[in-house]
């Protein structure tokens, strides 16, 4: 059978599904030639088509295109189901995100805390109770996340001389159809009024080799000639984080009489080599000296400036250096609540609970109860009252016998809105999705929130006792 191909396999595993079917069944949708949900066997074969029913340990039901009536396949045969792309779900925007001891990451609203467990109220299944052994890190979104979107034009931003002092030709970013291009020397600015907890987010694309240089936090519209900033016009301190040669990076802290240090070597990032487009996503904390770097939603730095936070303005500026040809689109500047998801694990006093503030100091302490929009912190001077708005991040101390998972978990779920759940599927059905865990018990979810449903492996049984 190596001869046959992937298709002609899946062609097999279909016909022979046809042939173990029972009489259609009237209730199963028509067959359309939109795209579907995606079922993805452990073999590595795929079936499009439209998931029905999941009944753990027994059936997958699942409706084909060009079957009548629904398909049964073993669910130890198949390894996951991507769901096909749905309108937007849910209402109103979640106000935080809950990670939990196991890995586990929620959205939904706060509706209070105390010693035992903690209550979250979401559009996907309601209200959740979860014991306070179980959480790690509570995240309250920004309030008025979004600083600035665009561009829309040029109006607004200003153009500089990308080789000024340089015998090398120059060119100007271009706009078409809400993006910037650039396929010469050329810089353009904007001062986007950065806030000290900043997320800045965008998209590029290149022909031949990157070139890039992003200035951060940058008090000056116009390009500085690295090579003689001392003799040039003053400037403010800022960062620049260059792509050179497509897959090296760099970030350097700049300042006017100040010799030029990277922070640390250079990243060496192969796979941007073998692409012509990514999306950049900067998350920036004055507080904490830290710049981190995420490259196609994977979080490639995290750097902590020893010599303190250099962004004196609150401007950006993109070079594009001479090779190649770049454009830059989907920019977005907003306000970070300054955790970062895959750094959430790492508790600064896991002994403790750790509150942190807007004003972007922490306190040390524990957390006794959240309720009507206020959070009751107790520390060792005392008992403290404040104002939920004025928190950022709490990161709750850690309980002994934490552990990843729950023993009877059986299926990983991805949220259309990012995060995702570990729990025992009970059932899968349109209406709703059964699930329990130790984490949250017993609760029903809105198929609606999932884009994609992993089966974990069975644990292997214990060989008896001789």
């Amino acid at each position: 059978m190596n001869w046959m191909s992937k298709s002609s396999r899946i062609a097999l595993v279909l016909l022979a599904a046809l042939g173990a079917t029972a009489a259609a069944d009237p209730a199963a949708p028509p067959a359309t030639n939109t795209p579907g949900d995606d079922l993805c066997f452990r073999n590595g074969d795929s079936l499009y088509g439209k998931l029905l029913e999941v009944q753990p340990g027994e059936v997958i039901r699942w409706q084909h295109a060009d079957a009548e009536a629904p398909i049964e396949f073993k669910p130890q045969n198949v390894a996951q189901i991507d769901f096909a792309p749905r309108p937007a779900a849910g209402g109103a925007i979640d106000s935080c995100k809950l990670w939990l001891a196991n890995g586990d990451k929620l959205a939904g609203n706060l509706v209070s805390c105390d010693a035992e467990a903690l209550v979250l109220d979401t559009w996907y299944a309601g209200k959740l109770r979860i014991p306070r052994r179980a959480l790690q890190t509570l995240a309250f979104n920004p309030r008025t996340p979004i600083v600035f979107e665009g561009p829309t034009g040029l109006e607004g931003w200003t153009e500089g001389n990308a080789v000024k002092g340089l015998e090398l030709d120059s060119g100007r970013w271009v706009y078409r159809n809400g993006a910037f291009y650039a396929d010469k020397a050329a810089s353009i600015a904007r001062d986007v009024k950065l806030p000290d907890r900043a997320q800045v987010q965008f998209d590029l694309a290149w022909r031949g080799q990157l070139n890039l240089a992003v200035a951060l936090y940058t008090d000056s519209l116009q390009p500085i000639l690295l090579t003689d900033k001392e003799n040039g016009p003053d400037f403010g301190g800022f960062y620049s984080l260059r792509f050179t040669q497509s897959a090296f990076i760099s970030l350097t802290p700049i300042h006017k009489k100040a010799p030029l240090r990277a922070l640390g070597d250079y990243l060496i990032v192969q796979a941007l080599a073998q692409k012509d487009r990514m999306r950049v996503d900067l998350r920036m904390n004055k507080a904490e000296n830290r710049v981190a770097l995420f490259l196609d939603g994977v979080l490639v730095k995290d750097w902590r400036d020893p010599g303190g936070f250099a962004g004196e303005g609150t401007g950006v500026r993109f070079v594009n250096n001479m090779s190649g040809s770049v454009k830059m689109s989907n920019f977005r500047v907003s306000r970070w609540n300054g955790v970062i998801e895959e750094a959430a694990a790492g508790a600064a006093d896991p002994s403790h609970d750790v509150v942190s503030l807007e004003s972007g100091g922490k306190a040390v302490g524990a957390v006794a109860s959240i309720a009507n929009g206020r959070i009751t912190f107790v520390t060792t001077g005392g008992t403290t009252i404040l104002p939920v708005e004025q928190i950022s991040a709490i990161e709750f101390a850690r309980h002994q016998g934490q552990t990843p998972g729950g023993p009877a978990a059986n299926a990983h779920a991805t949220f259309v809105r990012g995060g995702a759940l570990t729990f025992e599927l009970l059932s899968w059905r349109p209406e709703g999705v059964a699930a329990a865990s130790p984490d949250f018990g017993r609760a029903t979810f809105d198929p609606a929130a999932f884009s994609r449903l992993q089966f974990l492996p069975s644990a292997p049984k214990a060989a008896p006792a001789p």
